[in-house]
């Protein structure tokens, strides 16, 4: 698997922790949010950095009581059909504040890198021979009809901030 940066961020290394497996002191490791949800301060004092892995189920708000604990978040898509991951990193920007990485991971494809950007990811794991279609598809855009989770200017906010009218084509009668 190769890891594509969306963001320029220098990526974390962890390791996914077994079911019932203990972090090895300092170590980063990334826990399902279920088990983060039953762990104890102690869990978080043990682990180095300690992130979430969600499935695009999961509720944003439940990671709330954890923000201050978690230093990335991993979002694992089932299809790259199921947008509900997109959802889920725009709800932790903007609603939780999460300044973390975000990390996507299972079978999304070279057409939605920009959207990852877009919606808050950092990195995404992808096949290694699909990594240079996602570094392409990055490049493949410098202008947007909609705004991202940053509240980045769309073209057609810009264009109504102008104060341009629309020009209406009078139609001749025929």
């Amino acid at each position: 698997m190769a890891l594509v940066n969306l963001t320029g961020i220098e990526p974390g290394t962890f390791t996914v922790l077994a079911e019932g497996e203990a972090p090895a002191e300092a170590a980063a490791v990334a826990v399902p949010l279920s088990r983060l949800r039953d762990e104890g301060d102690d869990f978080f004092q043990v682990a180095g950095n300690v992130g979430a892995v969600l499935s695009t189920d999961a509720n944003y708000a439940d990671l709330a009581p954890l923000m201050n604990k978690l230093a990335f978040v991993v979002v694992e898509f089932p299809a790259f059909g199921d947008g509900r991951g997109f959802s889920l990193a725009v709800r932790l920007r903007k609603d939780l504040g999460f300044k973390g990485e975000i990390r996507a991971t299972g079978p999304v494809i070279p057409d939605q890198a920009t959207f990852l950007l877009r919606a808050g990811f950092d990195t995404v794991e992808v096949a290694d021979e699909r990594a240079a279609a996602f570094g392409a598809a990055l490049k493949r855009f410098d202008h947007f009809y909609q705004s991202d989770y940053t509240g980045q200017v769309s073209l057609a906010h810009a264009r109504h901030a102008e104060g341009a009218e629309p020009k209406v084509q009078e139609r001749k009668a025929s």
